[in-house]
């Protein structure tokens, strides 16, 4: 079922929608600027990974989690796990909580045919198949107020308490999963520069996470050529998103990744897969592409 749902999402038509994360606008951390160089070829890098992955998502995965939480029917297919021969870290990276987001989807495709030297990999995409269904950002079906499922992880004191059956069930995994380091990709329609949050990385906030993104921005926006197109650091992740309830609640380093639309997919795509590269080998999981069978 899990490899139905995402080449289902390859054909996404690419509709422009408002992304926004409200609350108070995230404050911009002085960034870590490069020297200019050439942008490599995207779609000769993303060829490097396409085929052993898309191969092995079909195969599905080392170790199948849970599909089911207290009799209720599962709303999202089952994470893909790589296990590596080491103790290390655990990385969840979750994409398509917004329907209408194809990017993250397709990054999480291909990330999903990586192996990991040490530690576990974790993959959940897409984590909203209902709306990737209908090519929307929102839950359909459902009461206004639950509809933006990146708002229902509500925190509350030191917990988490999830509003709707969807949020409940996500919540559920990720606590049993608990991840050192948690990855939501997104897309924006607009550049941070024109007062969206494309092209940004926001943070929970804590000194390790900060430390980390800093070396990530450094490396990826090294390949950037246009300076108002560089990755930015935000604070803060809106409340009620799951990379916020994931920092608050269970302690672990969170972040949303966000591309930009008015990129071209491959190039969306292969900013997402580069920065879920760049932390792997930042904490030495060394992430290869699979040989397929």
């Amino acid at each position: 079922m899990c490899s139905i749902l995402v080449f289902q999402s390859l054909s996404m038509p690419n509709r422009t929608h408002q992304h926004t994360h409200a609350d108070a606008k995230p404050a911009m951390v002085s960034g870590v600027t490069a020297p200019p160089r050439r942008h490599p070829t995207v779609r000769c890098w993303l060829w490097n990974f396409a085929i052993a992955s898309l191969v092995q998502w079909c195969a599905c995965s080392d170790v199948l989690g849970s599909n089911e939480q207290s009799g209720e029917k599962a709303l999202f297919p089952q994470p893909i796990v790589r296990m590596g021969s080491e103790a290390g870290p655990t990385v969840l990276v979750v994409a398509g909580i917004h329907g209408n987001e194809p990017a993250g989807i397709r990054a999480a495709q291909i990330i999903a045919g990586w192996s990991v030297r040490r530690g576990k990999l974790v993959v959940w995409s897409p984590a909203n198949p209902a709306a990737v269904a209908r090519h929307q950002r929102t839950i359909p079906d459902v009461p206004p107020e639950e509809g933006d499922l990146n708002r229902n992880f509500v925190v509350e004191g030191r917990e988490c308490r999830p509003r709707g059956t969807l949020a409940r069930q996500l919540w559920h995994h990720v606590e049993q999963i608990r991840p050192d380091w948690l990855v939501d990709l997104h897309e924006s329609v607009k550049f941070h520069k024109d007062r969206g949050v494309g092209n940004t990385l926001i943070v929970y906030p804590r000194e390790e996470t900060v430390a980390v993104a800093k070396k990530l921005l450094a490396k990826v926006n090294q390949q950037i050529t246009g300076s108002d197109e560089k990755f930015v650091l935000l604070r803060w992740p809106a409340r009620g998103s799951l990379a916020r309830a994931a920092g608050a609640v269970l302690g672990c380093q969170s972040f949303i990744l966000e591309s930009t639309r008015q990129d071209p997919m491959e190039k969306r795509v292969a900013y997402h897969c580069e920065f879920v590269r760049a932390l792997l080998e930042e904490l030495q999981m060394e992430p290869t592409a699979r040989t397929p069978k």
